[in-house]
């Protein structure tokens, strides 16, 4: 919440993943791409970056997960969940397995 206040950012909504035992926080867009903060209170993105923090991941928006995974298979690529996430908020989502991407973590998000 402080960094959220030293941004200027306004909290739009949050949510909780279950799977990965994260707490979403999203912002307001304010005219620009919105911001979500995770806040893992345990499971494997607690351990992610031995708890260093800093960027996770980077979020792109796709209109069709189904239709991404299988262009990404066909190019010999992966989705890193073998079915899509409900999200914190009003998506599914999924991310590139970090193999492909030299650790860069990926996530798709379809709204829904």
């Amino acid at each position: 919440m402080a960094l959220m206040a030293l941004m200027g950012l306004e909290e739009d909504y949050r949510g909780f993943v279950p799977q990965w035992s994260a707490l979403c926080i999203f912002t307001h867009p304010n005219g620009a791409s919105p911001i979500e903060f995770v806040i893992p209170s345990g499971g494997p993105l607690a351990r992610f970056n031995t708890g260093a923090g800093g960027l996770h991941h980077v979020a792109l928006r796709v209109p069709d997960l189904d239709r991404l995974a299988e262009r990404l298979q066909a190019e010999g690529m992966s989705m890193l969940e073998s079915e899509h996430v409900k999200g914190a908020g009003p998506f599914l989502c999924n991310f590139l397995s970090p193999f492909h991407t030299r650790g860069v973590i990926i996530e798709f998000v379809q709204l829904l």
